[in-house]
């Protein structure tokens, strides 16, 4: 019976530490109309950066991929977005403006988010798709591409993967597309704290001891 309580400690560890996980979504509405996204919200555990990739690009445009991805917030009611399309699924700032989208003249834009671990579950919303198949969510663990899902329809939709991952990279549409972004929504799997840790260390050493006893 001590042995099985021994079982169920350690299993009441693990149980304490998945339970802890949540999930974070970016809305953006805490930042500033114009100011550029990048590591606003390393405390929460997501850096973004742009270009992600560079060489030969994959989508209609035919374009390569830019070296001038627009990384500006703006309000999604302002005049700096094109046309969002319904449902109506993103709402006060997005990523992605429209002077920005005229400015990225040497290609398809792209951008990265490295996550602070490992990413259980991960999606985002795109708005004024025009091209579907230009819209593209690669997902990473590691340096490893373990998935990649692309638009089916126009307008607004959402993009996701359950996960492990610990990056993504986005294609924002093409060349020839404006699109916005909004509601970057990932949950984190949590780190044990030090206390759970040494609850594990814990049931592991009895179950360790009790087996050499019954030996």
């Amino acid at each position: 019976m001590k042995l099985k309580a021994s079982f169920a400690l350690v299993a009441s560890s693990l149980v304490l530490a998945a339970s802890q996980a949540s999930a974070t979504t970016l809305t953006f509405e805490d930042l500033v109309a114009g100011v550029k996204l990048s590591n606003q919200y390393a405390a929460l555990g997501a850096v973004f950066s742009a270009n992600a990739f560079t060489g030969p690009g994959t989508s209609s445009s035919g374009k390569p991929w830019s070296a001038l991805t627009d990384m500006t917030i703006v309000s999604s009611t302002g005049a700096d977005v094109g046309g969002l399309g319904s449902p109506s699924l993103v709402s006060g700032n997005i990523l992605h403006s429209f002077n920005g989208w005229l400015a990225e003249v040497d290609g398809d834009p792209s951008f990265k988010i490295t996550f602070s671990g490992v990413v259980t579950g991960f999606s985002v919303v795109f708005a004024g798709v025009s091209t579907a198949a230009d819209v593209t969510v690669y997902s990473y663990n590691g340096a490893t591409l373990v998935n990649t899902v692309s638009g089916s329809s126009t307008g607004q939709f959402v993009l996701g993967y359950a996960g492990p991952l610990t990056s993504v990279a986005i294609r924002p549409g093409s060349f020839n597309d404006w699109v916005g972004v909004d509601n970057v929504t990932y949950t984190l799997a949590p780190v044990p704290e030090v206390s759970t840790y040494a609850m594990m260390g814990a049931g592991l050493a009895l179950l360790a001891f009790r087996r050499r006893k019954i030996a």
